[in-house]
């Protein structure tokens, strides 16, 4: 009986094993958006939204994957739409909120902040400080908005944080930081908490705008390299997750902003966002090309898995298995409780490497290929975008797995 009872248990180990490994995805079908794209996708009313560097907003019919409308805006689109109560809300380089009908296109409002640009500073990276301030080109998003009890909330260059009426467009109130916010914010209860390239989370009254903390973190003015809070907070229950360009991530505590714990980066930017299970939260690492799994309660390590490149894109969850997508062109599935690899892609442009960016015997970047020479940062960049670079955060959705290039392709992945 005992040898029976071991046999069944083992057995039920096995299915259990079986049923958290997903089986491989595969390439379903591809968009061609042809524009450069930093934007995730939204789902609602069975049509996919997504804004592209063109000044497009995409709608998609999500079954037949064909355009439903498109709304062109007056300068790229590099925030995630929010989609609410019929109406699609995004932020566009033109420093305009818009708020679309998410049935016919139809423009219902428009708002004006003082401007949306990169973030610039002198020295940046080493440049002498004599020169211009210089642009930096991994300052990849605007912030995305948030719909929440009938107001749509926003960060913005003019670092203002604004609350404004999501049906008419005004201003409820706005909260002025010390830099540029570039980010989502999230929301928990009354608190609405964001991060700002002053390098501080701010955590204020979403009814008032009034502050309830502030937690600064590291600033190193140098250069600006290792300066400001890139990342979007996640709040799980009382606690507020969100990495800096200081190289770490934290955890504070929602009601009082103080700190928890918080993971070294060992001197690698955490501009990624964070997803949570009920015992582990997730994020993407630059330099130090990681996705981390942490006991979300103590931030104690779980694993570290190696993405052989920078990963700025936020993880998602999908059922046991956490999937993330890199600047190498890579989406790829682990086991979440343990980071065994389960399934991976990458584009025919990274596998071919026409510019042989990558190191062919570890995967990671040629740093000499990369930076040395004549080029620019930003000529570096553009090239690694070719590889079919992944910047837009994936998105699973009833059983499909949605990713979207920077170079502008929305990818469909199902079994």
């Amino acid at each position: 009986m005992m040898r029976f009872l071991m046999s069944m248990f083992a057995l039920l180990a096995a299915l259990h094993a079986m049923a958290a490994e997903p089986p491989p995805l595969h390439l379903r079908a591809t968009i061609e958006l042809r524009a450069q794209t930093v934007s995730t996708p939204a789902i609602a009313q069975g049509r996919l939204f997504i804004g592209a560097e063109d000044g497009n907003l995409y709608a998609f019919d999500l079954a037949t994957r064909k355009l439903a409308w498109l709304y062109h805006a007056g300068a790229g689109i590099a925030s995630t739409p929010a989609v609410a109560d019929g109406i699609v809300y995004f932020l566009a380089r033109d420093g305009k909120l818009y708020a679309v009908d998410a049935q016919t296109g139809v423009r219902r409002w428009t708002f004006s902040t003082q401007g949306e640009a990169r973030f610039a500073a002198y020295g940046l990276y080493g440049m002498p400080k004599s020169a211009a301030a210089t642009a930096d080109p991994w300052d990849f998003w605007l912030s995305s908005p948030l719909v929440h009890n009938g107001k749509v909330y926003f960060g913005s260059s003019d670092e203002r944080l604004y609350a404004l009426d999501a049906k008419t467009g005004a201003v409820a109130w706005a909260f002025k930081s010390g830099g540029m916010i570039h980010a989502r914010p999230a929301v928990a209860g009354n608190a609405i908490v964001f991060g700002s390239w002053d390098g501080a989370v701010y955590a204020l009254d979403a009814v008032t705008g009034g502050p309830l903390w502030r937690y600064q973190t590291d600033t190193e003015q140098k250069t600006s390299t290792n300066f400001g809070v890139q990342a979007p907070p996640l709040i799980d229950g009382d606690t507020v997750f969100i990495g800096s360009r200081d190289a770490w991530f934290y955890a504070l505590d929602l009601a009082s902003g103080k700190l928890k714990w918080r993971y070294p980066g060992r001197g690698s930017w955490i501009i990624s966002g964070a997803a949570v299970d009920a015992q582990r939260v997730y994020f993407g690492t630059s330099d130090t090309n990681l996705l981390v799994a942490l006991d979300k309660r103590t931030g104690k390590v779980v694993y570290e898995h190696d993405t052989k490149v920078w990963t700025y894109a936020t993880p998602v969850l999908a059922g046991d298995s956490v999937i993330g997508a890199t600047m190498r062109g890579e989406v790829f599935a682990l086991d979440a409780a343990g980071g065994k690899p389960a399934w991976s892609w990458r584009t025919p442009e990274s596998l071919a490497d026409e510019f042989r960016l990558l190191d062919g015997a570890t995967g990671k970047f040629d740093a000499k290929r990369l930076y040395e020479g004549a080029h620019s940062a930003m000529e570096s960049l553009e090239h690694v975008k070719r590889l079919g670079a992944f910047v837009a955060t994936p998105l699973w959705h009833d059983g499909q797995l949605i990713a979207t290039t920077a170079d502008g392709r929305l990818l469909f992945f199902s079994k």
